[in-house]
């Protein structure tokens, strides 16, 4: 198969079976890879791993709960799936991943299947491979995160309602409305509001809204109504105004108006994550702008796919820059028509391509990725044996991209920066993926405070580690100052709803007799600094964490 690759045979131009085949094979393998052995990290996939989990166990499909407290971050969709994935393959990695992973293969199916529909099986076909060697698509599709669910249910919205337009086959646009209905249950309002304001936008620029008379309105808002809003309003009955104001207003009013992270609120944000999603595509993305937008606009005659794909992309890029909350993975659904535009543009202009520029951007990029993993393990988060690996991977990959480029061959200059992307991703898994993920996890001591006696109470200063509650079942609670308790409570239309987790007052707890801590070794300076009378020894010490037990004497080590 390798041998397949590197003759340029997989970048061929009349597309057989066999190379989907190979295609689907080497994807699914990619996004399983390693899968097992990445650890739930905090703080954000332990928070669905763990949601997930008490769903299971509490037999509550309905309501999500996390840290035993009702939790209204997200809709019901993604932890059902994980929840479902946790009852055949049990409280794993393995099964966090699972479904993320599924949806990343269905998404390059849906990506080949929409190419070939909209232009040919060569453009579908080039589309996929695009999407698939993406590095954005490599870690939405490995982490436990909605996002992968997201991006599959709105792009089949949207690439359902551009087939009905463009073939002008009402039955394409039921595929809108499923598809948008499913992305509500998924990530919420956004899932409807923002393919609406796009098809809106399209329509508007068009003149063209006697087209709404097509799209079978009334049946379609029925079909989305019936798979979308039951659960809605379930959560209302149940919950009342504490689901309205928590998830409508915290979690996406609030979350659009004031920044949950303000660093990130800058105005390049998100031209930089866009880059560096498509990669190793982005040097081809001036190529695309010159041949595919700016000749065919000064000649009237950009189509209207091409339209379409292009607003598709731009509206979710121009939203999200104007959100205040920037998150890495919000402009991901974008990825789908850039993909697609980007396959159309290797299967029209493929003999006249010029590879070299894109090779160079690609080849300064994985050297830099190699410098980066030399700091990396300066600051032990990566071993020597990655850096090894890294670097080696990408001595490799600079003497094929010289070879490609002093070829001048255009064929295989396509076909490396695939393949290349392609074992990139593989090095990367195994010696970036799996030891910045034991880096950012508590599963070791999670593991170790799991023979600790119930009747020890058990505390955490500092960053909550979600994950340990997740890997050990065990309660673990806050210790929080009391000057900040004011501010910390989860009350009132602000960020402080999201801290459901147990806290108590820092004071009052260390009061109290047999107390077990746990703490970061980042905040043990800290934590011997804070005035209290009583002092500690480590009883357990397991990957840059600790567990200190009360002592009568001077704060010493076990």
């Amino acid at each position: 198969m390798l041998s397949y690759f590197l003759t340029g045979g997989f970048f061929v131009l009349n597309i057989s079976r066999k190379h989907w085949y190979i295609l689907f094979l080497l994807t699914g393998f990619m996004l399983f890879f390693g899968n097992h052995n990445i650890f739930i990290t905090d703080n954000v996939e332990s928070n669905y791993a763990l949601t997930a989990k008490e769903m299971l166990l509490s037999g509550d499909w309905i309501s999500p709960q996390i840290y035993g407290q009702y939790w209204f971050d997200k809709p019901i969709l993604f932890y059902t799936f994980t929840a479902i994935s946790y009852f055949f393959f049990g409280f794993t990695e393995f099964a966090s991943r699972f479904f993320p992973a599924i949806f990343g293969l269905a998404s390059v199916a849906l990506i080949g299947w929409g190419g070939k529909k909209l232009y040919s099986e060569k453009v579908g076909f080039y589309s996929a491979v695009v999407l698939a060697t993406s590095f954005e698509f490599l870690l939405i599709s490995k982490m436990v995160i909605t996002d992968s669910l997201l991006f599959f249910f709105f792009s089949l919205a949207l690439l359902s309602f551009l087939l009905g337009y463009e073939k002008k086959t009402s039955k394409y646009y039921y595929g809108f409305y499923i598809g948008s209905a499913l992305a509500v249950l998924t990530k919420g309002p956004i899932g409807i509001l923002l393919p609406g304001l796009i098809l809106t936008v399209f329509l508007l620029i068009r003149r063209d809204l006697k087209v709404l008379k097509e799209i079978k309105l009334v049946m379609g808002v029925l079909l989305f109504s019936i798979i979308a809003l039951p659960w809605y309003i379930a959560m209302i009955i149940l919950h009342g105004n504490n689901f309205i104001d928590v998830f409508l207003g915290t979690h996406n009013f609030l979350r659009a108006t004031v920044s949950e992270h303000p660093k990130d609120n800058v105005f390049y944000y998100y031209t930089l994550v866009s880059l560096l999603a498509i990669f190793p595509w982005a040097g081809f993305i001036p190529g695309i702008i010159k041949k595919v937008f700016v000749n065919k606009l000064k000649n009237y005659k950009i189509s209207p796919k091409t339209l379409f794909l292009s607003l598709w992309a731009g509206c979710i890029f121009i939203f999200f820059q104007l959100m205040a909350t920037k998150y890495l993975s919000y402009t991901y659904p974008l990825m789908f028509p850039v993909a697609i535009l980007l396959g159309k543009y290797f299967a029209d202009e493929f003999e006249k391509i010029n590879c070299i520029k894109p090779i160079v951007w690609n080849s300064l990029f994985y050297m830099i990725v190699a410098m980066g993993s030399f700091w990396a393990y300066k600051q032990e988060l990566l071993r020597i044996e990655s850096f090894y690996y890294l670097a080696g991977s990408v001595i490799v990959l600079l003497l094929g991209n010289i070879w490609i480029a002093l070829a001048n061959n255009r064929k295989n200059g396509i076909m490396l920066i695939a393949l290349s992307a392609f074992l990139f991703n593989l090095v990367l898994i195994n010696n970036v993926c799996v030891p910045l993920s034991q880096n950012r996890s508590a599963k070791n001591i999670a593991y170790e405070i799991q023979n600790i006696p119930e009747n020890k109470n058990l505390y955490v200063y500092g960053d909550y580690p979600t994950s340990a509650v997740f890997y050990s079942g065990k309660r673990i609670v806050k210790l929080v100052p009391e000057k900040e308790l004011a501010d910390f409570k989860p009350e009132g239309f602000n960020w402080n709803s999201k801290n459901v987790m147990p806290y108590g007052d820092l004071e009052s707890i260390m009061q109290k007799k047999d107390l077990l801590v746990l703490v970061n070794s980042r905040d043990f300076t800290k934590f011997k600094n804070v005035e209290i009378e009583e002092n500690w020894q480590i009883a357990i010490e397991s990957n840059k964490w600790l567990v200190l037990e009360k002592l009568s004497g001077s704060f010493e080590s076990s």
